[in-house]
């Protein structure tokens, strides 16, 4: 992309009306689940300072009671009589149904029971006004200010995605960032490519406006329409996208190549634009116009996922301008590992990040070029390089806390959090024994580790320029879980993780001083922390253990917060008082990290917005490719059941490969939800296994030709021609495409296990898909 010409506040127009909204939006959803956070904390906080605090809380709010606390009873009854004598008198019908008689007990009752209700609403209301004081009042004012922040930003979910949306996609456009099987380079390329995406926006833009016409029909028809303002916003939205597409096509870069050829130009073209192309047509010819739009209404029922996406992208970009994946790479240098013994490692310590940055892409995008990089430097052969880094990003989604699996339970009531990740745990150990053993096979030399004697103490030593990084990512679970009470798990992540990253790069890029700060913080808390965990083994050898809380619960939570406790004092006692000299590595600027704090954060959220852009078009439009292919009917010829189940499992197998080969994984998971999930619970297969083997089947779509999404990402990020340089035209067949048959001899091997062996054994499958019972 053009370097830009003009510039405010040395800033390009792009950064300030696309990084700068992005970042505003990215920082109010923190905010508003964060926000959650704390305001539930600060009703804990003032119901243990002032007894009845929810009752306090309402002074000044609740008026005075408008009813007699003390009236005649006597005189009640006695008025109230007399007029249903009244009534009943006037009534012809009242001695044939029994009305002419007055029963005065039951009127005497229930003026009693009225006037007790009066008596306790005004006693409550006298109590409020003693008890309230100045410092009530103040503390009501902040916490209710935080309520009504949050509840009105939590209103807004789906047009803070929509925004986000419209803003990224149009980004990725002008800047030419859209995914596609190969990067535009010629003006045939850019022709081809840009007159596509023109068309697939318009009808994105047709869609949109035939959509609101439609509700805005059933308005006038008297049916409610929910949410009815988002339709301007995505009709302006498409309108942005197909002007920037008409941009493009008149003021095409200046940078691009002669030549090239027709039938490589179609490559260029976006895969949503595929998508969108295809879904219309399919659409249109069934009088649907506005097919896709409804489809992608369907993406805004989902908000809270989908922005939590937005968040992880964020994270792997923040994580990217960090030195953290070069210090990791310093701790395993020593060991002078072969190439293939190194992939291993590699992948083995991916999955972790990758599982917190929520689906193997976004890892991928973050820190695919170092661990290329890095594999290069211990001597790596290129095609096993990019398989490797397209694979570094495929472990870990079976791991907690994956957004991916989360998605999975919350799309259906069969399965937990708790249940997927178990059996994940197993499924990633698996594959990861797998890819050692073809590793192994496909090695060029002899396996090789240096001696324990040498490495260990050199891998150790370098071990303490990680310390700061422990104490600054422990100082802030510290905040979250004990004075927020927020543990980090797959719901918090999205949250406490961005924080995390920020505080990282205030240490690295602003000043290093800031780590007495955090010192400062962690010393009291884990003091703090310490003495509750002797109050808790007080409860536990005198039988008073909290209510709602199991003895053995109790015990396993303090002997979690003192290895936690003990862990962060060891960071700080190694940090502190351990004297190795000069640990830090002093790297050279890299292409794309900045040094400064301002750099770092605009340079992650310039790389977020596009990567934001690419990905959540991709994933609407294979939403709206998933419509097409539920509306068609293809997968109900599936029968109901199948005459074995093994044969059920084939067939099902192969489906979910092909769907992970051709769409995006949050799309591929609810299509497969609506569609596939029942068929395969009513031929018996359980559905903890089928989803597992959904995972499976999709990483492995993901790393399979014709798309392997993961490969063009590796190609997004290691660089067109580095991927050219890896070709070599001698050598067995195996050695010419390694990047691709070593991940899918890995991934397949593991899927086929997977799905067919625990058929054989019920002992096996209870053991790798075991139920766990709530509570």
């Amino acid at each position: 992309m053009d370097k830009p010409t003009f510039t405010v506040a040395r800033r390009s127009v792009g950064e300030w009306l696309s990084s700068l909204p992005t970042l505003f939006i990215l920082l109010i959803v923190i905010f508003l689940s964060s926000g959650q956070i704390i305001h539930s904390q600060l009703l804990k906080i003032g119901e243990a300072t002032w007894d009845e605090y929810f009752l306090l809380r309402g002074a000044g709010m609740v008026p005075e009671p408008t009813c007699n606390p003390d009236p005649d009873i006597d005189q009640r009854v006695r008025e109230i009589a007399e007029q249903r004598r009244a009534e009943a008198k006037d009534d012809p019908l009242a001695d044939i149904l029994g009305g002419s008689e007055v029963d005065e007990g039951a009127i005497r009752n229930s003026l009693e029971a009225s006037r007790a209700n009066c008596q306790g609403k005004w006693e409550r209301y006298q109590t409020v006004q003693e008890k309230v004081t100045p410092g009530v009042i103040m503390f009501r004012n902040v916490e209710g200010t935080v309520a009504r922040v949050v509840s009105t930003l939590g209103d807004y979910k789906r047009l803070l995605l929509c925004l986000l949306v419209i803003i990224c996609a149009a980004t990725a456009t002008l800047a030419r960032h859209h995914i596609s099987l190969r990067p535009s380079r010629t003006r045939k390329d850019h022709y081809i490519s840009t007159i596509a995406q023109l068309c697939a926006n318009g009808l994105l833009l047709m869609s949109a406006a035939v959509y609101r016409a439609k509700d805005v029909e059933a308005m006038d028809a008297g049916v409610t329409v929910g949410n009815f303002y988002l339709h301007g916003f995505w009709v302006a939205g498409f309108a942005l996208l197909t002007a920037a597409s008409l941009l493009q096509l008149f003021r095409p870069p200046k940078d691009l190549e002669d030549g090239g050829s027709w039938p490589k130009a179609f490559l260029t073209i976006p895969l949503y634009t595929f998508m969108c192309l295809t879904a219309s047509v399919q659409f249109m010819m069934q009088g649907y116009y506005h097919g896709i739009s409804v489809y992608l209404n369907m993406m805004m029922e989902l908000s809270t996922l989908f922005l939590n996406l937005a968040l992880y992208i964020w994270i792997g970009m923040l994580l990217k301008q960090t030195k953290l994946a070069h210090l990791v790479f310093d701790v395993l240098r020593p060991w002078k590992m072969s190439p293939e013994l190194m992939c291993f490692v590699v992948l083995a310590v991916a999955a972790i990040p990758t599982a917190y940055t929520g689906a193997s892409g976004i890892f991928v995008i973050a820190a695919g070029a170092t661990i290329y990089q890095e594999l290069i430097r211990v001597g790596a052969r290129k095609q096993l390089a990019l398989a490797a880094t397209a694979m570094s990003g495929s472990m870990g989604v079976v791991l907690r806390p994956c957004l991916l699996v989360v998605i999975i339970a919350a799309l259906n009531k069969s399965v937990t959090t708790t249940e997927l990740f178990a059996s994940g745990y197993k499924i990633f150990f698996l594959s990861l024994f797998l890819f050692f053993i073809y590793s192994q096979f496909a090695r060029t030399s002899p396996a090789r580790i240096a001696p324990f004697s040498e490495a260990l103490p050199r891998s150790l030593k370098r071990l303490v320029p990680l310390m700061p990084y422990g104490i600054i990512v422990g100082s802030v679970l510290v905040l979250f879980s004990d004075l927020l009470g927020r543990h980090l798990d797959e719901f918090s992540a999205p949250i406490i993780l961005p924080v995390m990253l920020l505080a990282v790069l205030l240490y690295e890029k602003f000043s290093k001083h800031l780590l007495h700060l955090f010192s400062l913080f962690l010393v009291p808390m884990l003091f703090l922390s310490f003495q509750g965990i002797w109050e808790g083994y007080h409860a536990l050898s005198t039988g008073t253990t909290p209510a709602g809380v199991s003895p053995v619960e109790l015990e396993g939570i303090l002997w979690g917060e003192f290895w936690r406790n003990l862990v962060l004092g060891t960071f700080m006692v190694v940090h502190y008082l351990v004297k190795t000299g000069d640990q830090d590595p002093h790297y050279q600027p890299e292409k794309g990290v900045s040094e400064k704090m301002e750099g770092a954060l605009r340079l992650a959220t310039n790389e977020t917005t596009g990567h934001i852009g690419a990905l959540l078009m991709l994933m609407a439009l294979s939403v709206s490719t998933g419509g097409i292919i539920e509306r068609s009917g293809l997968l109900e010829m599936l029968p109901e059941t199948f005459p074995s189940i093994w044969i059920a499992m084939g067939i099902l197998v192969v489906t979910m490969v092909i769907i992970g080969m051709i769409m995006d994984p949050y799309g591929a998971v609810i299509l497969v939800n609506a569609t596939i999930a029942q068929v395969a619970f009513d031929n018996g297969i359980a559905p903890l296994h089928f989803w597992m083997i959904t995972l499976v089947a999709f990483e492995l779509g993901y790393l399979t030709p014709p798309v392997a999404l993961n490969h063009l990402l590796t190609r997004q990020v290691v660089g067109d021609d580095e991927v050219e340089s890896a070709r070599i035209h001698t050598g067995s067949f195996f050695r010419r495409y390694e990047k691709f048959i070593l991940p899918i001899a890995v991934m397949l091997t593991a899927l086929l296990i997977v799905s067919f062996l625990p058929l054989i054994s019920d002992g096996l499958h209870e053991w790798l898909f075991q139920k766990i019972q709530a509570g």
